[in-house]
């Protein structure tokens, strides 16, 4: 079994990341991509039964795009952004919410599209928020992404959760790390060890489960 995690940026300018981990929780790979045909052959390559995204890949209900210009709007007028991310502000972690003008709007296009094709090619496909997953394993103490603190906070915890990283933590950067979160999510989906946040029809996230 191949489950593969992916950071993505919100363009082909900037090197995206991808990383694999095999159902023992050993990490196979973490490289780099920049298009969107680039990981749709890493996919074909590695043929993972189960992706991990770790952006927005659906809009909120009623609405076509994230556009202030676009007359489309959401369902429901209360409810800012979707309902998975709601249910993520209700549990203490903060997100940014899928809206009108969203300042990650490029990155949630891109994640859309790369979701349907990905799709339409049979893959299995979920979206995971890293930062989410990593306050669920690891605490609430969790630097923030940009941090400096982030990498060595993150090149001393993923060993809890993942095996074989020696080869890879000297060279994993932030993004590799988060590729490999995302991947470990994905595993614990597989193994029936998240919790499923939001509806169908709007889109679903999957959180590592939270201890009761």
């Amino acid at each position: 079994m191949t489950l593969l995690g992916v950071d993505l940026r919100s363009s082909a300018r900037r090197p995206s990341t991808w990383a694999t981990l095999q159902e023992d929780s050993v990490v196979t790979n973490i490289g780099n991509f920049r298009s969107d045909k680039d990981l749709l052959e890493l996919a074909e390559e590695h043929q993972p039964d189960l992706i991990a995204i770790g952006t927005p890949l659906t809009l909120p209900e009623g609405l076509c795009c994230l556009e202030t210009s676009c007359d489309c709007r959401p369902v429901s007028a209360q409810k800012k952004g979707r309902q998975l991310e709601l249910e993520l502000s209700r549990i203490g972690i903060s997100c940014f919410f899928t809206s009108k003008g969203s300042i990650i709007r490029n990155l949630i296009y891109r994640g859309i599209n790369l979701h349907a094709n990905l799709k339409n090619r049979g893959y299995g496909v979920i979206e995971v928020y890293p930062h989410a997953s990593k306050v669920v394993l690891f605490g609430d103490r969790v630097p923030p992404k940009n941090s400096n603190r982030s990498l060595t906070f993150m090149q001393e915890k993923l060993p809890t959760v993942v095996q074989g990283l020696d080869p890879f933590l000297e060279s994993v950067d932030r993004s590799g790390c988060d590729a490999l979160i995302n991947a470990y999510t994905a595993l614990l989906h597989w193994q029936k060890a998240t919790d499923v946040l939001g509806y169908p029809q709007e889109g679903q996230l999957a959180l590592p489960k939270l201890v009761q």
